[in-house]
């Protein structure tokens, strides 16, 4: 079938002359071909199969087979004229190609040429690459030539031809892109499969050279490939590791690709695992989508679960001060299934609290309450705080209370200055003495406080023992503007003042962290200087005040205000200091001491003052009386361990008053040393402990020098350039009686 008899290639008559088999074997020996022909002719007869493929594709494909054939008897035998024919044979088109398999949906390229089309080698690609090339390069045709095939090719022949070329990674990388490309009616089989073979030819690829890496990494980064759940996605939204379903956003890389071909994904980007970004941005994609719309109920769970399963494992162990700076951006669907930055929302950790405004979001309840407390959401129970404020807005939580100066860098050097605990409870004493109250009690509180009704759990350490101390005088608002004043005060000015609630008072943190005072039953004032217990504390403003209180507050965080003893002391138009104790833990972490406070300690200086007896009380112009109390763990009753009261009688009483105007006015007026008038008081006291003791003193205050040359000029000279501030008086006292 290789020539037809029209060609004259035969010997013509009958047996009785040139077709005789005698005959044909002369010609034979004469120099017929037989059996074989020449190079020459076999490629004369390779360009006929063009022609004869016009009327008859099956004879074509036919001649193509046997021409194939003689390649092959030719190359067993070695003929050395083989490599001189090969690059001409490669280019003539006699080879058939292979037509779309049955079932096979996508764009198969051969059906882009009439069937009985004829390719040259250098045009087609065998079978063995048909996965990798199929859609964009016609595939040889190995069928028989009653399939329209050539036949099978014996490998030396298709090395001849030159059909055992590979194809090019840019070829592959181009019919990866083409696969991908059709995903409308999902992925078939023949789909998945020309897929994984483009990722196992260019992983091989890659792993051979750098550049070849680097080539096909770049290439591969320009579309989506990655085949995931019937989708072809980019690296950016897959990673070697996800526990959980976040279609059509993120995706784990399936199990056979991370066995067989990671280094071709680890190199395109694909990650060993998303980060809290990479989740924020998928939250926000779908806020975005949806707008001031709900969520659907099918993004609300993906949401739940991106919140739930993904960010919180991440963020689980990181501190809380790190996750608001950086994750408080981040969206949460709300209880109207929106999606709004933690940050905006509130979350329901107390459900007994009620908060009046309508404004406030709350964030789901589906989704763990751990989550928005991290990421700066705030606590229902702050934002019922907030309508206490004197100054509302929805982060500040309460107004701005608190010494205003790093206090715990200065705190130690005033700790100094007040070395003694035993000072602290004197000038607990001066300062109520100063705020015109008539009578004062150091209560020790030894018990352990509920604390299911609270600010929130940073809170929870201060309800251990603590010191409280009561007088029956409420702040002023100069006295609350001075207790904020770290080392000034409300005394400026004002002589009889010196101390009050200034430096002194900060000798309290030699035995803890937080105090705090409520006045007048009305004011809840809580120093934090670590900016660490109270609700909203910050280092700019170290505590948090909170006013007019009334029903809702008192019963929705009625664990707090049982901290002050309502029960025992009447609080209206008086002031309860608390002091609690710096536990073991707390000494930990405090920037102020670290040396704990315990029971044993508050009781040793309370055992100091009861000594002191009637002392405390002789130069102090308004206090009447001194109680020493303990709260009893078993019954909650307080007991008065000591108490000393002191009487004077109507007369001193006007007497002294007046000596305190006169020593104000000189103040006042600033005076220097030598023009301070001499002036005197003297006047009685009785005294009676609770232990029966009976005093009387004969006590008498002097101002003013009477003999003034006999000052030093150094403290006069000291004293004009305000070097010394302290007024010049003194007092003496005798026991009479």
């Amino acid at each position: 079938k290789l020539f037809d008899t029209k060609d004259g290639r035969f010997p013509y008559g009958s047996t009785q002359d040139y077709l005789n088999p005698i005959i044909l074997i002369k010609l034979v020996q004469l120099g017929m071909a037989k059996d074989d022909i020449l190079w020459d002719d076999m490629l004369e007869r390779a360009e006929s199969v063009a022609e004869i493929n016009k009327s008859d594709h099956g004879a074509a494909c036919l001649r193509s087979s046997i021409l194939l054939s003689l390649i092959d008897k030719k190359l067993k035998i070695r003929d050395p004229r083989a490599k001189d024919f090969a690059a001409m044979y490669q280019t003539i088109p006699f080879l058939p190609f292979l037509t779309k398999p049955a079932g096979f949906s996508l764009d198969w390229k051969g059906n882009s040429f009439k069937p009985e089309t004829m390719f040259a080698a250098t045009d087609l690609y065998i079978a063995e690459h048909q996965d990798i090339v199929c859609l964009l390069q016609p595939i040889l045709n190995e069928n028989s030539h009653s399939f329209r095939g050539c036949g099978s090719v014996p490998l030396a022949v298709k090395e001849f031809l030159g059909l055992l070329r590979k194809p090019t990674v840019e070829l592959v990388v181009n019919q990866l892109r083409e696969v991908a490309k059709s995903v409308d009616d999902g992925i078939t089989l023949y789909q998945e499969n020309i897929t994984n073979a483009c990722y196992k030819y260019l992983h091989e690829a890659m792993m051979q050279s750098d550049s070849t890496k680097m080539a096909v990494t770049e290439k591969l980064k320009t579309f989506s490939f990655i085949l995931v759940e019937n989708a072809y996605v980019n690296s950016e939204k897959v990673a070697f590791h996800l526990n959980f379903e976040a279609a059509p956003y993120l995706y784990q890389l399936p199990n056979k690709y991370k066995n067989n071909f990671r280094e071709l994904f680890e190199s395109v980007g694909v990650r060993q695992s998303f980060t809290v970004e990479d989740f924020a941005l998928v939250l926000e994609s779908i806020a975005q989508e949806k707008g001031t719309k709900q969520v659907t109920e099918e993004n609300f769970q993906l949401c739940r679960r991106i919140i739930s399963e993904g960010i919180w494992s991440l963020i689980r162990e990181k501190k809380q001060e790190f996750c608001e700076k950086n994750y408080g951006h981040i969206v949460l669907p709300d209880t109207n299934l929106k999606l709004l930055p933690a940050k905006s929302l509130c979350y329901n950790d107390c459900p007994w609290i009620k908060v009046k405004d309508s404004t406030v979001k709350y964030c789901h309840a589906d989704i763990p309450w751990e989550v928005p407390l991290k990421l700066g959401a705030v606590p229902k129970r702050h934002t019922a705080l907030e309508r206490y404020a004197s100054n509302v807005c929805f982060t500040t939580l309460g107004s701005e209370f608190g010494q205003k100066e790093k206090l715990t860098i200065r705190i130690n050097s005033i700790l100094n200055a007040y070395p003694s605990e035993k000072e602290m409870l004197k000038e607990l004493l001066q300062n109520a003495n100063y705020a015109k109250a008539t009578d004062i009690c150091f209560v020790f509180d030894p018990r352990q406080h509920p604390v299911d009704r609270i600010f929130d759990d940073k809170w929870a350490p201060l309800h251990g023992p603590a010191l409280c101390v009561y007088n029956n005088q409420p702040f002023t608002e100069d006295d609350v503007r001075g207790i904020q004043n770290l080392g000034r005060g409300t005394k400026e000015g004002n002589p009889c003042k010196t101390g009050q609630y200034g430096v002194g008072f900060n000798s309290v943190y030699h035995i803890t962290d937080c105090p705090s005072f409520i006045s007048g039953n009305d004011i809840l004032c809580i120093f934090d200087p670590h900016a660490r217990y109270a609700p909203g504390a910050t280092s700019v403003s170290p505590g948090r005040m909170f006013r007019d209180l009334d029903a809702d507050f008192r019963t929705q965080f009625s664990d707090v205000l049982d901290l002050y003893l309502g029960t025992h002391f009447k609080l209206d138009n008086c002031t309860m200091f608390r002091f609690p104790l710096r536990n073991a833990e707390m000494a930990k972490v405090s920037e102020i001491s670290s040396v704990p406070s315990s029971d044993r300690m508050v009781q040793n200086l309370l055992d100091k003052l009861r000594s002191a007896g009637e002392e405390p009380s002789m130069f102090i112009n308004h206090l009447e009386k001194i109680s020493i109390c303990e709260i009893v763990k078993a019954t909650c009753a307080s007991i008065v361990r000591y108490s000393v009261k002191g009487n004077i009688s109507d007369g001193d009483r006007v007497k002294r008053k007046q000596f305190q105007a006169s020593v104000i006015e000189s103040f006042t007026t600033k005076r220097q040393v030598p023009d301070i008038p001499v002036q005197q008081v003297t006047y009685t006291m009785d005294t009676e402990d609770s232990e029966g003791s009976l005093t009387t003193w004969l006590i008498c205050n002097r101002c003013g020098f009477s003999s003034i040359d006999k000052v030093s000029q150094s403290v006069v000279s000291a004293h004009k350039n305000q070097d010394i501030t302290l007024f010049h008086s003194g007092g003496v006292a005798a026991c009479i009686t």
